[in-house]
């Protein structure tokens, strides 16, 4: 006679055991709960189980906590982790740290008898991340309930009843056309229009949303180039008069947003005769030293120009040398070429079939630490690409201090 499966179901909410417990029970599985993390470790102290399904949020050790102890004292015991505060950061956590799926809550009975059955069959396979990530994994620090009244006490009831719980936008809500001050023309909720009492004098005339033609004004002068003497900087925010103050007019004359001066040709041509004329020649550098010098530490897979470009000048800034792919061919090519430290990657890139290139570097690779960068989130793709191998998932968009802070991160465990 077949054995039955034992499945040991963890969670603060007795409802929710109780119906896990009813709905697997009708597939002949041993399920037995647990109120608590510690009461679950009791229970395991005394009988084995082939899988856990956790809770993360509970009073007491949390999900997270219970589920890396488990694995590191119980390795061959399958877990599920299930959370009715989804996001993609404890997604990637939970994987990294050994659960074989991550199911937000509230769920139907097939979407957890389907992963229950893959992974009691072993078709879900575990990541396989070093023990030094799992030590820098923050299992505390995670994406848990807020108190909404003392949210409202520091904004307002409607504010806290608007904000997520999860980094995963919230599906539904009233339509735009219904809220207040919505401007049919801008199609967007406009504060212009407000205080105008509802109307829109230019747009009237012109039949345009004067906020969206200032934009595309905006955007038309940026393509014609940049005038030094009218611009800010974007990366170091700077007056220019300010700088000319300090500096002089000529410095300030060939200064780029960057923050660098880029003398004409010509002038550089002048001030290179002037010191190989007082300057003795250097000594030769041997081409191995010059090439032990250049080295890439990081690779940015991104088909879109100016965030991959933003991207090399925020962690240039940190003395990383980066180097950037733009295409799926450049990218197998310099993966082909060379190793990296760590390699951030766009999810989206033309020509590209699903994970091929994640697979890609983890099959020509391993060594390489690395992070996807995506605008098109998801909790699927956040469990998918952590299993594969990535360390860290990053949602568009993102700030400068965030891609530093993952990057920092992965470059540590990369060391």
């Amino acid at each position: 006679m077949e054995t039955k499966a034992k499945i040991l179901v963890v969670d603060d909410e007795v409802k929710i055991c109780r119906n896990v417990e009813k709905i697997l029970a009708k597939d002949d599985y041993d399920v037995s709960w647990a109120s608590s993390a510690d009461e679950a470790l009791e229970k395991m102290a005394k009988e084995s189980y082939s899988l856990l399904i956790s809770d993360i949020i509970m009073p007491g050790m949390n999900g997270l906590e219970f589920l890396k102890l488990v694995k590191n004292q119980w390795p061959l015991t399958k877990v599920i982790m299930f959370t009715a505060y989804a996001s993609t950061d404890t997604a990637v956590k939970a994987m990294r740290l050994g659960a074989v799926d991550y199911i937000p809550k509230p769920f139907t009975p097939d979407e957890l008898r389907l992963p229950v059955e893959l992974a009691l069959t072993g078709e879900l396979i575990e990541a396989s991340p070093t023990e030094q990530e799992i030590e820098a994994i923050n299992v505390i620090d995670i994406d848990s309930p807020f108190d909404t009244d003392e949210v409202a006490k520091y904004t307002d009831e409607d504010y806290a009843k608007s904000v997520s719980r999860s980094d995963i936008p919230i599906a539904g809500g009233p339509s735009p056309e219904l809220l207040e001050n919505y401007c049919e023309l801008g199609a967007m909720v406009c504060e212009i229009f407000a205080k105008v009492g509802g109307t829109c004098k230019g747009g009237m005339k012109t039949g345009k949303c004067p906020q969206i033609e200032a934009r595309k004004k905006k955007a038309a002068r940026q393509k014609q180039g940049f005038d030094p003497n009218k611009l800010i900087g974007i990366d170091m925010p700077f007056d220019y008069e300010e700088v000319a103050a300090i500096t002089g007019p000529e410095y300030v004359q060939y200064l780029e947003r960057d923050g660098y001066a880029f003398l004409p040709y010509e002038q550089l041509k002048k001030n290179a005769a002037r010191f190989l004329a007082t300057e003795p020649e250097p000594a030769p550098v041997s081409l191995e030293v010059v090439e032990d010098a250049v080295q890439h530490d990081i690779l940015v897979i991104e088909d879109e120009v100016a965030v991959n470009n933003n991207i090399r000048k925020i962690l240039a800034k940190k003395g990383y040398q980066v180097d950037q792919a733009v295409t799926k061919e450049e990218a197998l090519q310099k993966i082909e070429q060379r190793g990296y430290r760590l390699v951030l990657l766009d999810l989206k890139i033309p020509g590209v079939k699903g994970l091929e290139l994640l697979r890609a570097i983890r099959e020509k690779r391993p060594e390489s630490m690395v992070i996807i960068i995506t605008g098109y989130a998801s909790i699927e793709t956040a469990k998918e690409t952590a299993r594969l191998g990535a360390v860290a998932y990053l949602p568009k968009p993102f700030t400068p201090d965030e891609i530093r802070e993952v990057t920092e991160s992965a470059v540590q465990l990369a060391a």
